[in-house]
């Protein structure tokens, strides 16, 4: 049994508050000082624009807590959730049936995780319905779309949420990924979410709901050894920001929700049983020269390494899912949720901002 990874109290809520907290803040001292100068200029008033700031702010900071905590009703709403195989995925599918949602959790597989799926739908009530849905394929998306429009609730516009849990991780250093494991995290990661948007948005523009795309801290954080992981998020964000600003017409939101450490789908180095042999495959299909430059020592080094991302204690996913679950419900969601940990938090801040030979030096063994 997985131990489960302790970490420090969360503090991702107290930061998102903040964040929508900002623009009031700044907007209130910017009208303060205008209506301020105005009044005494003309000698309307002798009001101060510290005491104008202080109304202002509050009127502003009423507001938005008001409108920040707005949610929408569950009945009638129908949410699509993509790779409940995961431990993401499934924690998602049952806190939104609670919530009363109709859910349509589907599996990348759903014979071989068969188990996964009764106990699902056995926890939850009789609207989460399970489907079989491999986002390369092209007839399971048609099928699905199909199947979701045919049963989505009395009185549905359309589907309100579309959420990207699914995820295929691929690891070890970019020289050394086979090209059909590249292909598949790309096509699973990337092309399987932007494939599965375009055919559903119909639905979700309908209902004028939301698309929300489960990312990854390190989109923004380079990584040896996680090199693909970190470029197929990165494509990803890049895309549902672009997204986000074409939907906006329509009255779509789309969200990023920004994962950490240990939360991730499916791995590709999954146990420590295959791990050395899928290590001896991976070395056996480089050429002669660069096994030569690696040598064998380093490379089963580094490969035994990787355990502490397929065998690491088990991630508290609370704060994940009520990411997700804010981005779902709220009326007026974030762009951005980052359920991380203080340290990746500060750390992803340091990467953005800091020179990279510095942050380089602080972060890279």
């Amino acid at each position: 049994m997985p131990q489960t990874l302790n970490k420090p109290p969360e503090d991702s809520q107290a930061w998102e508050l903040l964040e929508r907290c900002l623009l009031p803040f700044v907007f209130s001292h910017a009208v303060a000082v205008i209506v301020a100068t105005i009044l005494n200029t003309f000698g309307i008033s002798q009001i101060s624009s510290f005491v104008l700031f202080l109304l202002f702010l509050s009127v502003s900071l009423g507001s938005t807590l008001f409108y920040h905590n707005l949610k929408v009703t569950a009945a009638g709403k129908a949410i699509l959730i993509t790779g409940c195989d995961s431990r993401v995925g499934n924690a998602l599918a049952k806190q939104l049936d609670d919530l009363g949602f109709t859910v349509f959790a589907t599996f990348s597989n759903k014979n071989e995780n068969n188990e996964i799926a009764c106990k699902l739908k056995d926890q939850c009530s009789g609207r989460l319905r399970v489907l079989q849905l491999d986002v390369t394929s092209e007839r399971d998306i048609h099928s699905t779309f199909l199947y979701v429009n045919e049963h989505l609730p009395d009185g549905a516009p359309g589907l309100w949420g579309l959420v990207h849990a699914d995820a295929w991780v691929a690891l070890g250093e970019c020289e050394w990924i086979p090209s059909s494991v590249l292909k598949r995290s790309v096509e699973v990661n990337f092309i399987g979410v932007s494939r599965l948007t375009q055919v559903f948005l119909p639905l979700v523009r309908r209902s004028k709901g939301r698309v929300i795309l489960v990312g990854s801290l390190f989109a923004r954080i380079p990584s040896p050894v996680r090199g693909i992981h970190c470029a197929v998020k990165a494509a990803v964000e890049a895309w549902g920001n672009c997204l986000r600003l074409e939907m906006r017409r329509w009255g779509v939101d789309v969200v990023i929700v920004e994962t950490g450490e240990y939360v991730s789908g499916s791995a590709w180095l999954k146990d420590n049983a295959s791990l050395l042999e899928q290590a001896r495959d991976m070395w056996t299909q480089l050429d002669p020269q660069t096994r030569r430059e690696y040598g064998q020592e380093l490379f089963q080094k580094e490969m035994i390494a990787l355990e502490r991302y397929t065998l690491g204690p088990e991630a508290d996913l609370t704060q994940t899912t009520r990411a997700l679950t804010d981005a779902t419900v709220r009326t007026f969601p974030l762009r951005r949720y980052m359920p991380v940990s203080r340290g990746e938090r500060i750390r992803a801040l340091l990467s953005d901002h800091l020179p990279k030979p510095i942050y380089d030096i602080l972060y890279t063994d």
